[in-house]
């Protein structure tokens, strides 16, 4: 019995002697051009399966297929490293995206005012250029936005009222007065 016991003290230790088994290594990755100018990267070297290219998508290893005929070439190597990415909560400014925006900036560009809906360039009201813009008021009542666009730029003045055509009034000329038919 005491000869099994330091038989298998001995195997164990051999066991344990032994250098670790190497990690496996990273699997080889491949871009696959294709024909549209896209690419695609591969873990493994992409198979083909008749009319198809068979391999799975890195970095999360999806099956993926493309036709064959739609691959440009499939070249070994590394993915580019990421950009720098955002941390949760961080913000980047990335400027006006639309609307009236005039740069006062120069060159640069750093520097940008956009002009509220409802205001003139000049601070004023868009209807009423003798007062200063008013938000609460001048913000509701923008033209082709909340309320239809004008026939002509004098038509919407605060102040003024435009009386409503009668029903079978016509407009012979655009930015003419309506007129009812003559009978």
């Amino acid at each position: 019995m005491l000869h099994l016991s330091l038989l298998f003290v001995v195997a164990v230790a051999a066991t344990s002697a032994q250098a670790p088994a190497p990690a496996a290594s990273a699997p080889q990755l491949y871009r696959v051009d294709l024909a549209g100018g896209q690419s695609s990267w591969a873990m493994g070297k992409p198979q083909p399966n008749g009319a198809l290219l068979l391999f799975r998508h890195y970095p999360d290893g999806a099956l993926m297929s493309v036709r064959a005929k739609d691959v440009k070439q499939v070249v070994a190597g590394r993915p580019p490293e990421p950009g720098k990415r955002l941390q949760p909560g961080q913000a980047v400014e990335i400027g006006a995206t639309g609307g009236s925006v005039a740069s006062s900036g120069g060159a640069s560009g750093k520097t940008l005012t956009v002009v509220p809906a409802g205001a003139r360039p000049d601070g004023s009201a868009l209807f009423n250029p003798n007062r200063s813009y008013n938000p609460t008021w001048d913000s509701k009542l923008v033209p082709g936005s909340t309320m239809g666009l004008p026939n002509s730029p004098n038509d919407y003045v605060e102040g003024k009222t435009i009386a409503r055509p009668p029903a079978p009034a016509v407009q012979a000329v655009p930015g003419d007065v309506p007129r009812a038919p003559e009978q």
